[in-house]
């Protein structure tokens, strides 16, 4: 971004900071390479946009969260030397950091060896631990809030702001699609967040930068959310050739669904990655954090006057040169696992980010990655794992290397019109052979925007038999629905291992949602059937009740179904090791 940008403020005055050069624009504001003329040094000045200025609420996060993470002292978090308010127009004074964005490297070399991307969880993990002793939760951990500088030191940037921001729910400020790939499952349903909700995150960067490519990748806000909640979590050792497979149990802990089932703290994901290794690459990975850390990351607050900034969906024109890959190896196709583009969310208007990354607006682009290493390897350390308890997390010692290769390309999703005849469906009615002990988990707040406690309750109260207390949680309605709860295994014969179900107050409205969940390339007739989607009825009525239909994605089978006179949308869904489509069709004919 040149310094002539049309709009900017470079060469004026702000309270006692000269602008001396526009680094990035966004939503939330712009960030200049600015002159402090009291303390005579030259920072990174974040000016608020006008709208975040003036919103009370924003103001006093920010005042919050950028005072706690102003008392964080660890070396891999950017410094925040002040921040306050100047003729109305909110500000934050940083260090200057000399570095590229890791979504930048990403975009441009594609992914990295699992070396490289192990001594980066191990950094970031580093900076997450400390804020999460201090009881700071950074809760935008993504590529685009990644420094990498030319000595391989790793910086976590947009604490305080991403947590002013961004509210623990969808239902404040919203967040840009490009956070939602990043974000875990909890944060789009009813249940408590915790900093747990960052250690998925960083396990999702931990996966790009394996594969070149986000765990679920989807064109629409809906599937961004739907994935999460409800596809299987990825291998990567099944999308990149040579990456081990071990690293397969890392991502399923560190992204599991339930956050009690994740990994304790950032440092022991940073460990568990470690430990997938080969012997070789544990090696290799020491390199990279020794000549980080004798290289001194921490810079001074004065820089060389050469850093290339870069804006928000607006690439720098120095482009950086790629490093001899490792292989050019093809890429298979990535899309998501599981039903992604089924459970459609519409909460809101959204626009979906290019193909461009988004860079976060900081300062200190470089304009080419750090060249690779070529010091011998010291004896591997042992490495200790931090939970959140003030203990400093794993640091080891080594040199990043960049080997790169190409991102491959994804599919796009194709939708049908529904269009579907009715078949006669022999099914037998829920009968109350048990009692309905269904509840849905306690959370500290409810969805009291978008689901009121009576639709809840009814919904509940229409679920299939097989669910134990405490099994169905609430999340956020899609548009013009009353509530909606996702679900973990039905422990009946063929149960689903995990479903949604969603309550509409209107016929038209519940048919509209249905005709989008239609996708020809995952379909399949169910068994026995002849059509998929088809008409189903009960055996003594003759008339229809519902709509069904089967798919098969990524061998997770999924049944979809509709009952018209309860309102409701079921999506129930298998996993690979079973139930199996025939299995999960029997059990829905004998629920429903």
């Amino acid at each position: 971004m040149s310094a002539s940008t049309r709009g900017s403020r470079v060469g004026t005055r702000f309270g006692p900071y000269y602008l001396k050069r526009l680094l990035g624009t966004g939503g939330m504001g712009e960030v200049y390479e600015a002159v402090d003329t009291v303390r005579q040094r030259v920072v990174a000045l974040k000016l608020m946009s006008e709208s975040l200025s003036h919103d009370p609420v924003f103001r006093m996060r920010m005042q919050r969260e950028a005072r706690n993470a102003g008392r964080l002292q660890e070396p891999h978090v950017v410094p925040i030397h002040d921040y306050g308010e100047i003729d109305g127009q909110l500000y934050l004074d940083m260090r200057l950091i000399e570095g590229t964005h890791l979504a930048l490297l990403l975009e441009r070399f594609g992914p990295v060896t699992p070396p490289w991307a192990v001594a980066l969880v191990h950094q970031v993990a580093s900076a997450l631990d400390a804020a999460h002793a201090a009881g700071v939760m950074h809760r935008d951990v993504k590529p685009e809030n990644i420094l990498v500088t030319r000595d391989d030191f790793v910086y976590l940037v947009d604490f305080g702001i991403a947590s002013a921001a961004t509210d623990e729910k969808l239902t404040q400020l919203g967040s840009a699609v490009g956070t939602w790939r990043y974000m875990a499952p909890e944060r789009f349903s009813d249940a408590e967040v915790t900093h747990r909700a960052d250690i998925y995150s960083l396990t999702c960067v931990l996966h790009e930068c394996l594969t070149g490519t986000p765990p679920y990748r989807a064109d629409s806000a809906g599937m961004l959310i739907t994935a999460p909640l409800m596809a299987p979590i990825p291998r990567p050792s099944q999308l990149r050739p040579g990456i081990p497979a071990a690293f397969d149990a890392v991502i399923a802990r560190g992204m599991a669904k339930r956050p009690e089932d994740r990994y304790a703290s950032a440092g022991d994901l940073a460990l568990a990655a470690h430990q997938a290794l080969s012997g070789p690459h544990q090696a290799q990975e020491f390199r990279i954090l020794k000549r980080s850390e004798e290289a001194g990351g921490l810079y001074s607050d004065v820089l060389a006057e050469d850093i290339t900034g870069v804006s928000y969906g607006s690439l720098s024109t120095s482009t950086p040169s790629a490093p001899t890959p490792v292989a050019a190896t093809p890429q298979p196709d990535l899309n998501v696992s599981g039903p992604l583009a089924l459970p459609s969310l519409p909460t809101s208007e959204v626009n979906v980010s290019s193909s461009n990354p988004q860079a976060s607006s900081w300062p200190g682009v470089t304009s080419t990655p750090p060249p690779p290493s070529q010091s011998p390897p010291p004896p591997p350390q042992k490495a200790d794992a931090t939970p959140p308890s003030g203990r400093r997390a794993p640091s080891f010692s080594g040199r990043l290397r960049n080997p790169w290769i190409l991102l491959a390309a994804a599919a796009l999703a194709v939708l049908l019109v529904f269009a579907a005849q009715g078949i006669w469906l022999t099914v037998r009615p829920n009968t109350a052979s048990g009692p309905r002990t269904v509840t849905a988990s306690p959370s500290p707040t409810s969805p009291t925007s978008t689901a009121s406690a009576d639709a809840l309750a009814r919904l509940l109260s229409l679920l299939p038999l097989g669910y134990a207390p405490g099994t169905c949680r609430p999340f956020l309605p899609p548009k013009d629905a009353l509530a909606r709860v996702i679900c973990d295994k039905n422990v009946d014969a063929g149960g689903p291992s995990r479903a949604i179900y969603t309550l509409f107050g209107e016929t038209a409205t519940l048919r509209q949602f249905f005709d989008g969940l239609l996708r020809t390339d995952i379909m399949v007739n169910c068994p026995g059937e002849s059509k998929s989607p088809t008409g189903w009825h009960r055996p003594e009525s003759p008339q229809v009740g519902g709509m069904v239909f089967c798919a098969v994605q990524e061998s997770s089978p999924t049944v979809v179904w509709t009952n018209e006179a309860q309102l409701m949308i079921f999506l129930a869904q298998g996993d690979p090791e079973g139930p199996n489509l025939d299995q999960l069709y029997a059990w829905w004919k004998k629920h429903w």
